[in-house]
C-alpha cells in the first residue's frame, strides 16, 4: 500500500504562456488544415459528381438521337418503295415522323425518280436538294442555314439498294434542324449550359440552346476533337469553352450508327454553386470554432495558476502525513483482503491495492475522498458501529451487502478497529472478507438438490417430495390427484446426430414448452433422460386430465427447431390417479410410468390410462421381451417368402422376406406383436442385420440350385436407416453370397424416409450406387409427399393393404389406389399391391394396370425349402 507521496518541497509553478499559446495556435492550424483538406476533397467531388452527371445526358441524348436517325433511315428507305411504284406526291405514311420535310430518289446517274412529302404538311418547303454523286457515302450535311435563328436542313444522303444489295441509286431526306434542337432544349443545365449535336468532321449542326453564329461551322481544332474523341467514344472533361471563353464542364458520347457527336456542357461557377455555399458555411464556423478555443485556452491559463497555488498548500500536508503513517504501510501492502484507513471526517487515508478493485477505482486516487463517495449508500449502523469503536475502542464485526465498482452485490464481514498515532489522532482501520463466493456455491448445492441444472424444472427428488405433499393433502380432503409420466422416445436423435450441445438446447426448449402448457394447473419435473412429469389436480375428473394430456400430446408431436432442423420427439404418455392406482409416491409414479410404456407400444393411443389389465400387458410385454433378446441366439428367429407376382401373366418377379418367431416358451407370436417391442428397445438392429444377411445366403443359395437369380425383397425399419454401418452390410452381405446387387431390394417406410432427409438421401443414392432397389412400403399412409418421391431414387411403391382391402366395396379405396397407380405411372415407378386375398380385388388392380401383388390369393408365405418348387412351376419372369 502507498500513501500519498509529497510533491516537491519548491513551489510547483504553472506552464509559461508562451506553451499554452503554441498548443492552441497549432490547434487552430491543424483545425484550418483539416477543413481545408475536407473542401477541397469536397470540390473535387462536386466537380466529378458533374461530370458524371453531364457524360450521363450525353449517353441519352446519344441514344435518342440515334434511335431518331434511324427513324429517318427507315423512313426514307419506305418513301424509297412507294416512288418506285408511284409519281410524286404525298405520302401518308411519312407525316407521323415529326423531323421529315422531304424525302428525294435520284438514280446512279443523278437523275431525279421521285419526291415524297409527309401528308398534311403545311410547313414552307426547303429547296430541292442537289443531287448527289452516284457512289456518294452514308453521310449528313447542312445546307439553308438561317444566320438570324440558327435553323438549317439536315440532309440525310442514304444508299439506296436493290433486294440483292446492289446500289441503283441515292435517297436524300430533308429535316428541320429545329426538331432536334427542341429536343435538347428539353434539358436545363444552368446559365452557358448547352446540349450540341455536331459531325465526327467537327461541323456544328444544332445546339440547344441556338446558336446561330456557331451553326455549319468547324469547331475540329478544340479539345474534344483534339484530345477527347481519340482516346475514347464517350467521357467527360473540363476545358475553356471556344464559345464564350469560359470555364465549363463537358460530357459527350458518339451516336451509333452515324457520324455525329453529341457534347454536353454547363458552366463550372454553375457546377460549383452549391459548393460555394458550403465553403462559406465552413469558413464561418471555422472561425468560431478557432475564437472558442482562443476563449478556453486564456480560462486554461488561469485556472492553472490557481489549482498549483492549492497543489503547493495540500503537497506540504502530504508530507507530514506520509512521515507519520509509512510504519502502517508496509503492513497494509502485505494483506490481500480489501484495507483501508478513515480519519474522524470519514475520508479514506490509506487504502490497498485489494480496496481499490473492490471499489473498481485506482489505488492513487482514494487518499482524501470520503468513504460514502466509494462505497455507495447510506448505511447508519455502519456509522453507529465506526462511532463506538472512535468512542471505546476494540474490534466490531458486522456481515452485511456492498456494491462493489462494477455495480455487483457482494456479501462481506467487516472488521473495524481503532488506531491512534503518535500525536494522538484517531483512525479507523477496516478489513473486508468476502464470503460472496461461498455463499454463492451454498446457494447453487442447494438448487441443484431440487432443480434439473439443464431445465430448471424440479428435479425427481423435488418431485418425490411435491407428490408426497399434494397426495397427504388430497388425502385429507378426499380430492383425486393425477401423475403424468412423458417420454420423448426420440430425443435421443439430436443428440446422435448434433452432439449433447445441441441435446442440451433441445430440452431447455422442451422445459419452455412444458411451463407453457402446466401454466398454473399443473407442475412439470424432469425425471432423468427424456422422461418428465406433472403433477395437476384431478377434481374435474378423468376428462379435464384427458384433456390436459392429449394438449400436451398436440404440444410435443409438432416439430422442435434445433440448430435449422426439424426433429419429431414421438411423446408417449401414461397417466396415474391417486388414489385407485396408488397409495404411495413410488406406487403412484410406477403406475404412471406403465401406462406410459403401453402407449409407447400401442401407437395407435396417444395418452394411456393406468389399468389392472394394461399392469397384465405390461407384464406379458416384459416377459416377451426378456424372450425376445434371446431368440436371435437361441435360433428361434427364422424368414418365410411371400411371392411377388405379375398382375397380368401370373409370372414370379421375386419374394418379400417375412420375419417369424416361434418360441418354445410363449409359441407362436405375430410380427405385430414383437415388431413393435423390437423397435423400441433397439433390438430390430441386429435381427434386421440378420435378416438382411439370412435373406442374402438365401439367395445365394437358391441361386446354385436353380441355375438362375432369383430376387428378394427384404424391409428396413427407421432405426436400421439411421445405423451408420449400414451400407457396409449390405455391401458385405452381398459379396460374400454372391448375389449380383440388382436381386436384392430394400423395403423402407415413407415416415423412415422423411424423420432425416439430409442424412436419408445420402445413404439411399450410395445403397443405388451398389445396384440395389429400393421401394417405398405401406405407401400413402405416412407423410405422402410427392417431393421426396423425385428426390429420392425409389423404384417401386407399394400400396398399402388397407387401401387394397376395400377394392371393389368401397369408392375411396378405389380412388387412392388408382391415384397411386397413375402417380407412379407418371415418375415411370412401379406399383406393388399388398394383401391381394380376392379375385375381384385382383379385377380392380387389372383394371388399374397395376403392375405387381402378392397376397394369400396367389399364396401364402413359403418356407424356404418351398420356394424352389414353386419356382420350378411358375419360374421368374426376366
Amino acid at each position: 500500500m502507498q500513501v500519498p507521496s509529497p510533491r516537491s518541497g519548491h513551489p510547483i509553478h504553472p506552464y509559461p504562456l508562451s506553451r499554452l499559446v503554441i498548443v492552441t495556435a497549432g490547434l487552430i492550424a491543424a483545425l484550418g488544415l483539416i477543413t481545408g483538406s475536407m473542401l477541397y476533397a469536397s470540390y473535387q467531388d462536386a466537380l466529378r459528381e458533374q461530370e458524371v452527371t453531364l457524360r450521363n445526358v450525353a449517353i441519352a441524348f446519344a441514344a435518342q438521337t440515334a434511335g431518331a436517325a434511324q427513324a429517318i433511315d427507315s423512313a426514307a428507305r419506305q418513301s424509297a418503295h412507294i416512288m418506285l411504284r408511284r409519281d410524286d406526291g404525298l405520302a401518308p405514311g411519312l407525316a407521323a415522323h415529326r423531323f421529315l420535310l422531304r424525302v428525294v430518289l435520284f438514280d446512279s446517274n443523278g437523275r431525279q425518280l421521285g419526291s415524297l412529302l409527309p401528308a398534311g404538311d403545311k410547313r414552307d418547303l426547303p429547296p430541292m436538294p442537289a443531287a448527289p454523286a452516284a457512289d456518294a457515302p452514308r453521310r449528313i450535311t447542312i445546307t439553308g442555314i438561317d444566320r438570324a435563328t440558327g435553323r438549317g436542313i439536315l440532309n440525310f444522303i442514304i444508299p439506296a439498294r436493290e433486294r440483292d444489295g446492289r446500289r441503283f441509286g441515292t435517297l436524300v431526306a430533308q429535316v428541320d434542324s429545329q426538331g432536334f434542337e427542341r429536343l435538347y432544349n428539353l434539358v436545363e443545365l444552368g446559365t452557358g449550359g448547352s446540349v450540341t449535336l455536331l459531325h465526327r468532321d467537327g461541323t456544328m449542326l444544332v445546339r440547344g440552346p441556338g446558336f446561330p453564329a456557331g451553326i455549319g461551322h468547324s469547331f475540329a481544332d478544340t479539345p474534344l476533337f483534339r484530345d477527347q474523341l481519340p482516346r475514347a467514344a464517350r467521357g467527360s472533361f473540363q476545358a475553356i469553352s471556344p464559345i464564350n471563353g469560359a470555364p465549363g464542364l463537358y460530357g459527350y458520347d458518339t451516336v451509333e450508327g452515324a457520324d455525329l457527336v453529341i457534347i454536353t456542357g454547363m458552366a463550372r461557377k454553375v457546377a460549383l454553386a452549391g459548393w460555394y455555399g458550403r465553403l462559406w458555411t465552413a469558413l464561418a464556423f471555422y472561425l468560431l470554432l478557432a475564437a472558442v478555443l482562443v476563449l478556453l485556452a486564456w480560462r486554461v491559463a488561469r485556472d492553472t495558476r490557481r489549482q498549483f497555488k492549492l497543489i503547493d498548500m495540500v503537497s506540504a500536508s502530504e508530507a507530514r502525513l506520509t512521515k507519520s503513517f509509512d510504519y502502517l504501510a508496509s503492513i497494509v501492502n502485505a494483506v490481500g483482503a480489501p484495507i483501508w484507513v478513515l480519519d474522524g471526517a470519514r475520508r479514506i487515508v490509506l487504502a490497498n491495492e485489494a480496496f481499490a478493485r473492490l471499489v473498481g477505482r485506482a489505488r492513487d486516487s482514494l487518499p482524501g475522498l470520503d468513504e460514502r463517495a466509494v462505497l455507495p449508500g447510506d448505511d447508519p449502523e455502519r456509522e453507529r458501529r465506526y462511532d463506538a469503536v472512535l468512542a471505546h475502542g476494540g474490534t466490531l464485526d458486522a456481515t452485511g451487502t456492498m456494491h462493489d465498482g462494477s455495480g455487483e452485490s457482494r456479501t462481506v464481514i467487516q472488521l473495524t478497529s481503532r488506531l491512534t498515532g503518535d500525536d494522538g489522532t484517531a483512525h479507523l482501520v477496516n478489513v473486508l472478507t468476502d464470503i460472496t463466493e461461498r455463499e454463492r456455491a451454498e446457494a447453487r448445492l442447494a438448487w441443484l438438490a431440487e432443480f434439473d441444472a439443464i431445465t430448471g424444472l424440479p428435479n425427481q427428488s423435488q418431485f418425490w417430495r411435491l407428490l408426497e405433499a399434494r397426495m397427504a393433502a388430497c388425502a385429507s380432503s378426499g380430492r383425486e390427484l393425477a401423475a403424468v409420466a412423458l417420454v420423448l422416445e426420440r430425443l435421443h436423435e439430436i443428440v446422435d446426430l448434433l452432439g449433447h450441445d445441441a441435446g442440451d438446447r433441445a430440452l431447455r426448449q422442451v422445459a419452455d414448452l412444458l411451463r407453457d402448457a402446466c401454466g398454473d394447473n399443473a407442475v412439470a419435473a424432469r425425471i432423468r433422460g427424456a422422461e418428465f412429469a406433472f403433477l395437476l389436480d384431478a377434481g374435474s375428473g378423468r376428462t379435464g386430465v384427458e384433456r390436459f394430456a392429449l394438449q400436451l400430446h398436440a404440444l410435443m408431436s409438432g416439430p422442435l427447431q434445433v440448430d435449422g432442423r426439424d426433429f419429431f420427439l414421438s411423446p408417449v404418455l401414461g397417466v396415474a390417479l391417486y388414489p385407485q392406482d396408488g397409495r404411495s409416491t413410488d406406487e403412484l409414479y410406477r403406475s404412471a410410468q406403465g401406462a406410459a410404456s403401453g402407449a409407447g407400444i400401442e401407437v395407435d393411443e396417444a395418452v394411456h390410462f393406468f389399468s389392472a389389465s394394461l399392469h397384465t400387458e405390461l407384464g406379458q410385454r416384459l416377459t416377451m421381451e426378456a424372450h425376445l433378446r434371446r431368440a436371435l441366439e437361441r435360433g428361434e428367429l427364422r424368414l418365410v417368402y411371400q411371392p411377388k407376382v405379375t398382375v397380368e401373366g401370373q409370372q414370379v418377379v421375386g419374394f418379400e422376406a417375412l420375419l417369424r418367431w416361434s418360441s418354445p416358451e410363449l409359441g407362436v407370436i405375430s410380427p405385430a406383436r414383437f415388431i413393435p417391442i423390437a423397435e423400441r428397445t433397439g433390438l430390430i438392429i441386429p435381427i434386421g442385420a440378420w435378416a438382411l444377411e439370412q435373406a442374402c445366403r438365401q439367395m445365394g443359395e437358391w441361386a446354385q440350385q436353380l441355375g438362375r437369380p432369383v430376387k428378394v425383397a427384404v424391409n428396413l425399419s427407421p432405426r436400421q436407416l439411421y445405423q451408420k454401418s449400414l451400407l457396409d452390410t449390405v455391401r458385405r452381405s452381398l459379396a460374400e453370397h454372391r448375389v449380383p446387387p440388382g436381386c436384392l431390394e430394400l423395403e423402407i417406410t415413407e415416415t423412415a424416409l422423411m424423420s432425416r432427409e439430409k442424412e436419408v438421401d445420402i445413404l439411399l443414392h450410395d445403397i443405388r450406387a451398389l445396384g440395389v432397389e429400393l421401394a417405398i412400403d405401406d405407401f400413402g399412409t405416412g407423410y405422402s409427399s410427392l417431393a421426396y418421391l423425385k428426390r429420392f431414387p425409389v423404384s417401386r411403391l407399394k400400396v398399402d393393404r388397407a387401401f387394397v382391402r376395400d377394392l371393389g366395396r368401397d369408392e375411396d379405396s378405389a380412388a387412392i389406389a388408382l391415384s397411386i397407380v397413375n402417380l407412379a405411372r407418371g415418375l415411370k415407378l412401379q406399383v406393388v399391391a399388398e394383401g391381394v386375398e380376392t379375385e375381384g380385388q385382383l379385377a380392380v388392380l387389372r383394371a388399374m394396370a397395376c403392375d405387381e401383388y402378392q397376397g394369400f390369393l396367389f399364396s401364402e408365405p413359403l418356407e424356404r425349402d418351398e420356394v424352389p418348387a414353386l419356382l420350378a412351376v411358375k419360374p421368374p419372369q426376366r
